[in-house]
């Protein structure tokens, strides 16, 4: 996963304070947006590989083809 790092280059400018408290508020959705992206990728590449598995790999897991089934067709956003 790609980390996105956020330079506090506003430490070092002259600007209001609520312009500095703006910046701060997107700084912290980008970075909120960010994990939520890193999720999403995490659950479609853990589907993926469910998917892939055979039914004695699930079975050792304690999954079976149905419960997969259910879980690989859920959205990227679903839980």
């Amino acid at each position: 996963m790609t980390t996105l790092k956020m330079h506090n280059i506003l430490d070092n400018l002259a600007i209001s304070e609520g312009t500095y408290s703006l910046v701060r508020r997107i700084e912290e959705a980008l970075k909120e947006a960010s994990l939520t992206i890193g999720t999403w990728a995490s659950r479609s590449k853990d589907r993926r590989q469910l998917a892939e598995m055979s039914d004695r790999m699930l079975t050792d897991i304690g999954l079976n083809r149905v419960d997969i089934e259910i879980e690989i067709n859920k959205y990227f956003w679903q839980k």
